[in-house]
């Protein structure tokens, strides 16, 4: 198995989202399906890099023992962490693969701080796959119930893949007849 390296997973939480490195400075961070690979490993800037998938006690056969950054064994309908613990939750191409999406987020508001931030990253498609079950609509910021902030909301057509989507694509405009199918980029802020 090929190992991508940290400039590449530091782009996708940085470029990605529009956001520098320092906007990770001292926080603690959460990553929905890491994957195997050290996520999280490029933010040597953050107070703690946690990687939450089902799969993570598997992959320390992978080296996974090795990386800068915790793993923890959790379905994302279940986060192992106290209430407020994390100040990111980010979630790249992941959520179409719960069972759950309303617990999901329900977990997400649960163990983000106040004033914390969730970047989200996925594929909109109107067809589940077996490996992922769950629809998610362009609508995806309405599921976040309470006070939340939405600080940026865009539409792309899928190409490659959910990152390169956004990092070589354009938009669609706001006025543009909604796809049935893309990728959508959502930053969100939990109010005070």
């Amino acid at each position: 198995m090929g190992f991508l390296p940290n400039a590449h997973y530091e782009s996708n939480f940085t470029t990605l989202f529009g956001v520098g490195k320092e906007f990770y400075d001292g926080k603690r961070l959460l990553d929905i399906g890491c994957g195997p690979c050290g996520s999280l490993e490029w933010a040597d800037n953050a107070l703690e890099r946690v990687g939450l998938d089902p799969l993570a006690e598997a992959y320390q056969y992978l080296g996974s023992d090795t990386h800068k950054m915790t793993y923890t064994p959790d379905f994302a309908e279940n986060i192992s962490f106290p209430d407020q613990h994390f100040d990111v939750v980010t979630s790249i191409n992941s959520l179409d693969h719960v069972d759950n999406l309303e617990k999901v987020v329900a977990e997400i508001d649960r163990v983000l701080r106040k004033g914390g931030h969730v970047l989200i990253a996925c594929e909109v498609s109107p067809n589940a796959k077996p490996c992922e079950p769950t629809l998610i609509g362009w609508n995806l910021a309405n599921t976040f119930k309470g006070d939340w902030q939405v600080i940026e909301e865009s539409r792309f057509p899928f190409s490659i893949s959910v990152s390169a989507s956004i990092l070589q694509g354009q938009p669609y405009a706001p006025n543009d007849e909604t796809p049935a199918s893309g990728v959508l980029r959502l930053i969100l802020r939990k109010g005070l």
